[in-house]
């Protein structure tokens, strides 16, 4: 059976038709999405509705979980006003589909079982240690996860980890990704790969007319130079930006835009982002 996992799309409309388009050359018997949908980029409606048509198996990201925990009380903090922004551009129709996705799935193919999930609260820096957390949670024979934007293949304790990678904000590589698996007596897997330069500038020109651009500035140029760049800055820019708060239950909405935006130019001056 042939499956394609795709997982971390970010509202990358555009990567998503990518994908999306090329399983269909494929014959692909079933699609599999590994979470993180939404937010970061426009468009959140129109992924939503791909996915939807195309899912055969899809479970939660942590940016849908965001959706599901919105708070207006954080609208006013920069570092919420995509979630705030997302949120009011899904339909119900949308909101709807968010709540029923599980957070997890475990489904069997030729006697295999087979473990969906996003993988974020595992989340570990020494990715043995996140694997032994998974494996003394859950009982199965492969697990495809994502969260992490980087591809990555790997056989510990008898068990298969499979990480696709993200078609929307790839980190690893200047390359949109998802892998098709050919799952019979041994598991055959082939990462296909588009350019992100190809198809960039027509990304950029959308996105920067967008509303949801111009409402979310410094976080929207973080998601594009991680784009262009293959580089994981967000992450990155949240290191530094929490490395200045101390206190941050007893700071306002302002005092905290003000550390956000002088951190963001520090930032930008630091890797050189113009």
């Amino acid at each position: 059976m042939k499956l394609a996992l795709i997982s971390d799309i970010h509202s990358n409309l555009i990567a998503l038709n990518l994908a999306i388009s090329d399983c269909k050359k494929e014959n692909i018997d079933k699609v599999i999405f590994l979470g993180d949908y939404i937010t970061d980029l426009e468009n959140e409606n129109e992924v939503l509705n791909i996915i939807k048509k195309n899912a055969d198996y899809a479970i939660l990201g942590n940016r849908e979980k965001y959706i599901l925990n919105y708070s207006p009380l954080k609208k006013d903090y920069n570092n919420y006003k995509p979630i705030y922004t997302t949120f009011n551009n899904l339909n119900q129709e949308n909101l709807d589909y968010i709540k029923s996705l599980k957070s997890h799935d475990i489904i069997t193919i030729n006697n295999l079982k087979i473990l969906i999930i996003h993988s974020d609260i595992y989340h570990n820096e020494n990715i043995n240690n996140m694997f032994d957390q998974i494996i003394n949670d859950f009982d199965f024979d492969i697990c495809f996860f994502g969260h992490t934007h980087e591809y990555l293949y790997k056989e510990y304790k008898n068990k298969i980890f499979l990480n696709p990678g993200s078609i929307g904000i790839p980190v690893d590589s200047p390359t949109y990704k998802y892998c098709i698996v050919d799952v019979r007596d041994k598991i055959n897997v082939v990462l296909k790969e588009f350019r992100v330069n190809d198809t960039f500038n027509e990304l950029a020109d959308k996105y920067k007319s967008s509303k949801y651009y111009n409402s979310n500035y410094s976080w929207a140029n973080l998601i594009l130079y991680s784009i262009k760049n293959s580089n994981s800055y967000c992450e990155k820019f949240i290191k530094l930006f929490n490395s200045k708060i101390k206190n941050l239950n007893q700071i306002s909405a302002d005092e905290f835009n003000e550390i956000w935006d002088k951190t963001y130019k520090e930032f930008c001056q630091k890797y050189n982002l113009n």
